[in-house]
């Protein structure tokens, strides 16, 4: 049976808890960690009343002894770690100027360099085994710019960066590297993490630009599409015989990209503005 570890578990509508149901009922070994394990009390329940094997553990990726932790349980419990999803992430909205520096660090910590020490702890055993398969889930924030998500898309940026490179030191060690996608999914993220305005000054010539971030941001989600799709997906790209680098899932992401493939940089800018309703920012 092989061992998925899965992290930012802990909201019921995430891509991460949905990937541990997911992978449990294909048949893996799940380790689903989480920063409070007492969210963790009905994904628990949940894999008793479907019988299926998934363990919840209390961790905070931003702390590498419990990265490392994580790991050496989950070697002790289940024998292996076959599949590693680095899914913790936040949320990041305002013009770069006016953003706090406190939010800008707690971002790049939490989306990029928790993701990098986490895999950091798994690689070892995964190279002693001979095989593995690591997935960071990324955005098609990695793919493009978004007006207002400078910081955040610079994370996702930096995630996909680092998995091409990643991917291509492992691979000889019969480690398989991948990052997933998504687009706009309603997974309740944006507006779950916190308000929004706590991350930017207020007071400023950004004003009214920040709040039209916050307002089509919170409307793309609730319209987005369903983050099963994402779940889907990782199982997917964890069991084919035929692994790749990029995946991305649902209706939306595989249009984005091509989109922008498309399009010169001008002509971008002004489909993105128009999208968000913001063509008289420009």
């Amino acid at each position: 049976m092989p061992t998925a570890l899965i992290t930012g578990c802990s909201r019921e509508t995430g891509f991460g808890q949905i990937t541990a149901k997911t992978l449990a009922k294909a048949g893996f070994d799940v380790v689903a960690t989480m920063r409070n394990a007492e969210r963790g009390a009905p994904l628990t329940q949940w894999a008793r009343d479907h019988n299926v094997r998934l363990d919840v553990m209390e961790h905070d990726v931003l702390d590498p002894a419990q990265n490392r932790r994580v790991v050496e349980q989950t070697l002790t419990n289940t024998g292996s770690l076959d599949v590693l999803v680095n899914n913790v992430g936040m949320s990041s909205f305002g013009a770069l100027e006016t953003l706090h520096d406190d939010h800008i660090r707690q971002t790049m910590e939490t989306n990029f360099f928790s993701a990098v020490d986490m895999t950091r702890a798994a690689l070892p055993a995964m190279r002693k085994q001979g095989e593995g398969r690591i997935f960071f889930v990324t955005s098609m924030a990695g793919v493009t710019g978004i007006p207002g998500e400078s910081i955040y898309c610079a994370s996702k940026f930096a995630l996909e960066g680092m998995a091409e490179s990643l991917a291509m030191e492992v691979a000889r060690f019969g480690i398989h590297v991948s990052t997933i996608r998504p687009a706009f999914f309603n997974t309740g993220m944006s507006m779950h993490n916190t308000d929004a305005s706590s991350f930017f000054e207020r007071g400023n010539a950004y004003d009214g630009f920040n709040d039209a971030v916050v307002a089509s941001t919170a409307e793309g989600e609730v319209a987005g599409e369903d983050p099963q799709l994402v779940a889907d997906m990782v199982l997917e790209a964890a069991t084919t015989t035929e692994p790749k680098l990029r995946w991305n899932p649902g209706q939306s992401a595989p249009e984005v990209a091509a989109a922008r493939a498309s399009m010169s940089d001008e002509d971008w800018r002004t489909y993105v503005m128009a999208e968000l309703g913001m063509t008289d920012w420009l």
